[in-house]
């Protein structure tokens, strides 16, 4: 209703109570509620957004959408630390150069916010302490790039 899709999960007892067509059930398993309860009931969960269920993905190793990620973020986590040897979390090599420009990109950037905070509380002795440090930064990056 109102563009919303809202998904419900029913054994075959609960949805012909709900007026559900099923299809053909075996009517002398739902007369025996002792063997019906104890076997397990398959539900099926499926992405909200796109349809895709685990089944579909473990087939084509692709998910449907950005949705999907959070709908089976369990069974991913599961496949991925099988596929990776138990680990879920990048443990491979970078290139050396690329931490170094990206750890002195960080630090800049954080000087730069604690420069901006000295100047506009008015420490103007530690603003000047916080520039030549990032200048002294800068003519260091300036000698490794040479």
């Amino acid at each position: 209703m109102n563009g919303v899709h809202n998904t419900t999960h029913l054994c075959v007892e609960h949805a012909y109570e709900a007026g559900v067509d099923v299809g053909p059930v075996d009517f002398a398993s739902l007369l025996r509620p002792e063997e019906s309860s104890s076997a397990p009931k398959s539900t099926v969960t499926a992405c909200p957004d796109c349809g895709m269920t685990i089944a579909q993905y473990k087939k084509t190793s692709l998910l449907g959408c950005p949705a999907c990620y959070v709908t089976f973020q369990d069974n991913l986590i599961n496949i991925i630390a099988k596929v990776q040897d138990k680990h879920t979390q990048h443990v491979g090599r970078s290139p050396s150069q690329t931490n170094v420009d990206a750890d002195r990109h960080i630090q800049i950037r954080r000087l730069l916010r604690k420069l901006e905070s000295a100047v506009n509380q008015e420490q103007y002795e530690d603003a000047a302490a916080l520039r030549d440090e990032l200048r002294e930064l800068h003519n260091s990056s300036e000698q490794h790039e040479d």
